[in-house]
Formats: C-alpha cells, structure tokens, sequence
C-alpha cells in the first residue's frame, strides 16, 4: 500500500475510534538519545504515531479551585479510550506487514530487564530474587513524540500545549517502522508566561522554557511533585492536582 494512503486510512481509523488528534513523528535523528534514555527496542522504530484525545474543559477547570474527584474518574476513562485506540491502530500496522508497539498510555518503565526470568524463576523460586521495582519514569515519552508529530509544543510544566486546548488532553504512542509521511512539528508559543510555575503547589515546576538537549531535571522536579500528590493522596484518596493544567492561558476558553 502506498505510504500516504496507508497514512490517511491510519488517521481516520483514529478519528472513528474517537482520537481528537493524530500524527506522525520521525524519530530517526533522535535515535540515539531514545537508546541511551529508553532502550534498544524503542531505538528501532523509527516513527510513532502520537494521539491525542481532548479533556472536558470545565473538568479540568475545577482544578484551579481545588482536586475533584470528576477529574481523576475522567483521567482513567480517557486512558482505557486512548489504550483501545492504540492497540486497534497497532493491529492494523502489524496486518499491513509493518512491527509496531502500542506504549501503555500511563505506566511506569521497570527498573531493568531480566532475560529468562521465566526459566529463572520456574527452576529456582524466588531465591535469590529482589522484587521489581518501577521508576519516575514513563516507557516512552507520549509529549515527546506529540511534539515532534506536530499536535503541539512542550510547555514550561513539561506537558504538551495544543493551540486549541493547551494542556487539557491525554496521549498515547504506537512505535512502528511503517515508512508513514510525518508530520511537522510546531514552535513554541509559551514566550514569557509562568502561569504554570506561580501555581504549583510544591514549586515543582521551575518556569524554564523547553529546550530539547536540556535534562527535565532543569524544568521540573519530578520527585517535589510525586512526594506531593502522595501528601495528597492521604488527605483526598486520589493522587491528582493538575493546577498547572487549570492555569494555562492556551485553550482556556
């Protein structure tokens, strides 16, 4: 099948199955800063379909005021959508002939990889075997590839902003080798607001402007906000807070 067709046929598959969003990232020039942060298999995929779906507004509104428990019943909701949707578009890249691997839409990588633990555990029990750990650290960057398939920039609270909706959506990633025409990504639009920054409770966010070669580690302390939502979660039952979604003027109205 010619690769803008199978490109277009890929699109409306998304659209049909509810995506609000969706293109194609080349990875290739950045291959080997994917190795190096997320491993040899994501490294050999050289594009990504980034899909989007939108977050009721008002939802995400009500966070500016305080964390409602509407916002973490309809974070779940859109990651079982966007999950279906990567799975199916993933099977119709694999009956085209092409690999392809649908990223879990919110999930944390293992700390490392045991070849054969199968065999390992089955002939030796558990001897000898410390329990598998997680790290702060998604299996592959959904804003990542967004940004790079054009459905946005990364903002100074890390997240991807949409023109139409800023931060107020969710994302998924399917990594395959299908040859599909990429999109083009689009600059960023943030200048010098630091709304996102003035809000967050734990002052986790820095209000540094993205810059791809830069550590996140310069824009955003990821274990301030973990320890906070966990603060939180003891007070409220769900670790959400989402603030520095609410603020951002992109998509407010």
């Amino acid at each position: 099948m010619e690769t803008q067709k199978l490109k277009s046929i890929l699109l409306t598959q998304a659209q049909n199955l509810g995506a609000d969003l969706c293109g194609i990232a080349d990875l290739t020039a950045d291959s080997r800063w994917i190795q190096e942060t997320y491993g040899d298999l994501c490294a050999s995929f050289p594009r990504a379909v980034s899909i989007a779906i939108f977050f009721p507004r008002e939802i995400i509104q009500e966070q500016a005021v305080g964390p409602t428990r509407s916002y973490s019943y309809f974070y779940t909701a859109i990651n079982r959508q966007l999950d279906t949707i990567g799975f199916r578009l993933s099977n119709f890249l694999q009956q085209n002939g092409f690999r392809s691997y649908p990223v879990p839409t919110s999930d944390y990588r293992q700390t490392h990889f045991v070849p054969g633990l199968q065999e390992q555990v089955a002939s030796k029990g558990t001897d000898g075997f410390e329990k598998m750990q997680t790290e702060l650290m998604g299996m592959f960057s959904h804003r990542f590839a967004a940004s790079h398939a054009g459905l946005g920039w990364i903002g100074k609270s890390c997240h991807l902003i949409n023109p139409q909706v800023g931060p107020r959506l969710r994302l998924t990633t399917i990594l395959t080798d299908a040859p599909l025409p990429p999109d083009q990504p689009i600059p960023n639009r943030c200048g010098s607001c630091t709304r996102c920054r003035d809000a967050c409770p734990p002052h986790a966010i820095y209000g540094v402007s993205f810059q791809p070669q830069d550590p996140a580690s310069e824009r955003f302390d990821k274990k301030a906000c973990n320890n906070f939502l966990e603060d939180l979660a003891t007070v409220f039952g769900k670790h959400t807070c989402a603030k520095c979604l609410a603020v951002c003027p992109w998509g407010s109205k």
